[in-house]
């Protein structure tokens, strides 16, 4: 019985870990890949129709959309999270949603930050080289 019991939190350990990863890749498209494609989408619009309000419709519609799809799964995945935490033996009163995307967040911003100033040459901070 006992070696059942140690079996199953493994397994619910594992597939936690694993969801884990899928929510961590779910936040890390609200970041960047998601606003970019829908940034290229809108651009092919413009591109066809020459229209700048159909190109900002539909990026920003699209953009909207997509993180509400995005969203709702992950909270449906960290759900599925939650209970395979309480079957593999773990007191887990809330998910780790919200630390996903608050870290991911802050990977994001620091990662615009980075190319903005180093890849950009948009030097506007008074201790940074100009030219």
């Amino acid at each position: 019985m006992e070696a059942g019991t140690v079996m199953e939190r493994r397994t619910g350990q594992a597939a936690s870990a694993a969801l884990l990863v899928v929510e961590t890749a779910g936040a890390v498209l609200l970041w960047g890949p998601l606003p970019f494609a829908w940034l290229w989408i809108g651009g092919r619009i413009y591109a066809l129709t020459g229209s700048l309000a159909a190109d900002g419709f539909i990026g920003f519609a699209g953009f909207i959309g997509s993180v509400v799809l995005v969203v709702a799964g992950l909270r449906r995945i960290d759900v599925v999270w939650i209970s395979l935490r309480r079957r593999a033996g773990h007191v887990q009163p809330e998910g780790a949603l919200q630390e996903v995307v608050a870290i991911s967040g802050a990977f994001g911003l620091l990662g615009f930050v980075l190319w903005y100033y180093l890849f950009s040459h948009a030097y506007v901070l008074p201790f940074m080289p100009s030219g």
